[in-house]
Order: C-alpha cells, then sequence, then structure tokens
C-alpha cells in the first residue's frame, strides 16, 4: 500500500469513526454517548413514547410502558410495566441501546438499577415550552432521525408562535388565581416549574400553588378555601374530571364554583409533555379567555 492510498484511507474511514460516536447531555446533566445511533429503544412514560415518535424513532421503540397509547402504533408495542412500576427483567430481556426515563415519574432506585446494569439511560423531562422541541431534537439525533426530528421541532415552533399571537396578554388585565387539580384522592397540584403551570400561565391565570416547593404537592381543602380562586382546572380523563369538579359544588361561595368557572381539559394534552401541548394551550386558553 502506498502513501497516497495510506493517506486516502484515513480521509475516507477515520473521521467516520470519530464522527460516529453520540454525545448528548440530557435533563439531569448527565452525558449520554452512543458510539452510534439506537436501535433498540425503550421509553418509560406515555409521552415519552410519543416524543420519540414525534422525533422520527417509533420504528426502533421495542418497550413502552402502560398506557401508550398515541400515536396508535404504539399500542402494538411490548409492555414493560407502568411508568411507576418497571418490569427490571423484562427490559433487560429486550436488550435495549437506549432507556429513556421520565425524570419525575418513574422510581429513582428503578433508574438507578437499570444504570448499575450497564444500559444507557436518558431521563428526560421538559419543563418549559422550547424544552420540546429541544428534546425532539435529542431524540432525532439519538436515533439517527435528525431530519424528522428537526421537521418536528420547527413545525412545534411555528405553532407555538401561532398561538402566542393568538392569545397575546393584555398587560393591564388582571390574572385569574387559578387551582389546577391533577389529582383528586389525595388532592394534588403543581407548582409553577411545573409545564402545567406554564400553560395556565400563558393563558392569562395565576397558579395559586406555584411557590410550592414541590414539583408536585398535596393542599388541604383549607389552603384552597382560603386561596378563594376564581378557577379550577382538572386533569383527569373524562369522567374522573367531572367527578372531581362535582366535589367542589359543597363549597358555593368559592369564585370559581359561583362563577361556573370549573373547566376538565383533557389530561393528554397537558400531563404529556409532547407537541400536543399545543393542543393543551388552546383548550385553556380558550376556557381562560371566555
Amino acid at each position: 500500500m502506498n502513501l497516497r492510498t495510506i493517506t486516502l484511507f484515513l480521509l475516507l474511514f477515520i473521521p467516520l469513526s470519530i464522527q460516529a460516536r453520540i454525545n448528548i447531555i440530557d435533563d439531569s446533566g448527565q452525558n449520554i454517548s452512543l458510539k452510534q445511533p439506537a436501535r433498540r429503544i425503550i421509553s418509560l412514560s406515555p409521552g415519552i413514547t410519543e416524543l420519540v415518535f414525534a422525533a422520527g424513532g417509533g420504528n426502533k421503540l421495542i418497550g413502552v410502558v402502560s398506557y401508550s397509547d398515541y400515536p396508535p402504533q404504539a399500542k402494538k408495542i411490548p409492555q414493560i410495566g407502568s411508568y411507576d412500576s418497571l418490569d427490571i427483567e423484562r427490559i433487560l430481556a429486550l436488550q435495549p441501546d437506549l432507556v429513556i426515563a421520565w425524570k419525575s415519574g418513574n422510581p429513582e432506585h428503578q433508574i438507578q438499577q437499570l444504570q448499575q446494569l450497564g444500559l444507557t439511560v436518558y431521563i428526560s423531562e421538559p419543563r418549559d415550552f422550547m424544552q420540546i422541541p429541544q428534546t425532539i431534537r435529542k431524540l432525532g439525533l439519538l436515533s439517527g432521525t435528525e431530519p424528522t426530528a428537526q421537521q418536528s421541532a420547527t413545525d412545534f415552533i411555528k405553532r407555538f408562535e401561532q398561538l402566542k399571537t393568538r392569545y397575546k396578554k393584555d398587560p393591564h388585565k388582571k390574572r385569574l388565581k387559578t387551582f389546577i387539580q391533577i389529582w383528586n384522592n389525595p388532592l394534588m397540584s403543581v407548582n409553577g416549574e411545573h409545564l402545567i403551570s406554564r400553560v395556565i400561565e400563558f393563558c392569562g391565570g395565576e397558579n395559586i400553588f406555584a411557590q410550592a416547593k414541590g414539583l408536585t404537592s398535596t393542599p388541604s381543602i383549607e389552603a384552597i378555601l382560603e386561596e378563594d380562586p376564581q378557577v379550577i382546572i382538572a386533569t383527569g380523563m373524562a369522567e374522573s374530571s367531572k367527578q372531581w369538579l362535582q366535589r367542589w359544588l359543597q363549597w358555593p361561595f368559592i369564585r370559581a364554583v359561583k362563577n361556573n368557572r370549573l373547566y376538565a381539559v383533557n389530561p393528554d394534552h397537558l400531563v404529556r409533555h409532547t407537541p400536543r401541548i399545543l393542543q393543551g394551550i388552546n383548550e385553556v386558553c380558550q376556557k381562560l379567555n371566555k
């Protein structure tokens, strides 16, 4: 092999081997490194499943948790437990080269167990609107589907800007004090760092428990009555939300009850931090701007 041939080999093949490694910082601050795009991906939340599909990697999903029902193709993927109770043995048997975990939803000890067993675990937790397209781009890079991911991210940003124009804030309009109910027994809400709270703020509301210490909290009835919210928004499934909201009728002096401002919003459009959050924004803004 002459010098020219050796030089050509180095120019053509060595850069490819260098570029093949993927390095990305996840939402917990850890560096995720892959030698090549993931081919066998496991998602540990319904929302993450949606994000992987949005990034173009749906055909690489080999395992998901229960309630991963969007898009419809997700229903056909084998389940490896629920978001709060993972089947570790099942996950290992599927031999994933990438596991995508939900930071605030999956059991921390089980995520640590997966990491200790040598699996590559990307931890996801979008906390604001622009982190959703950022996450989609990252998942596209990890799964080798960058063009699809880039298009999804661009579409999200375009639609978000349209909503900003449609629901432009009036600086002189007073914000509506809002109680966000994400569960009924026990009563649960979210603080100002949660994306649901950011939706409320975007639409002109004020989360009455924005200053709570934890991302989620369990306020007492007394604390809610004392805040006297003008709006109550429930994020349970259709029948659940109806029952949750009926509960408040026993306190007719609350402004939300007095003025018939008890609203249910599709939880999949708020609880899952995916492109469908745009539908959640539209639903909430329509209700708060009546």
